[in-house]
């Protein structure tokens, strides 16, 4: 359970007080990542409708891999500072792309 990456931070956020099944997700978003996902989606929408643009499609992946690479490394800097909160945010987000990049397969 504890070698994959998302259940191991879920794991830590729910020692300190953080449990996802208790709490509602997105609450603590702000709009500005709101308004991101927004465009996400439009972006992968937009992208979807030529399905001959494999290239695209593998660049968009990218950018969302490297959106949650950059998520991982805040989270962990948090974690050290025992900044459970903050935490909690980056990993709402953290856990919308990687949801999300599974619909871009």
């Amino acid at each position: 359970m504890l070698k994959n990456p998302l259940k191991r931070m879920q794991y830590i956020l729910k020692l300190n007080g953080f449990n996802l099944k208790s709490l509602k997700i997105n609450t603590n978003l702000n709009q500005s990542f709101l308004n991101k996902q927004f465009k996400y989606y439009k972006k992968l929408s937009q992208i979807q409708k030529n399905k001959n643009n494999i290239k695209k499609i593998t660049l968009f992946y990218k950018e969302i891999n490297q959106l949650i690479k950059k998520y991982i490394k805040k989270i962990l800097i948090k974690f050290k500072k025992k900044s459970w909160k903050k935490s909690f945010i980056i990993f709402q987000k953290i856990l919308f792309l990687h949801n999300f990049k599974k619909k871009i397969k």
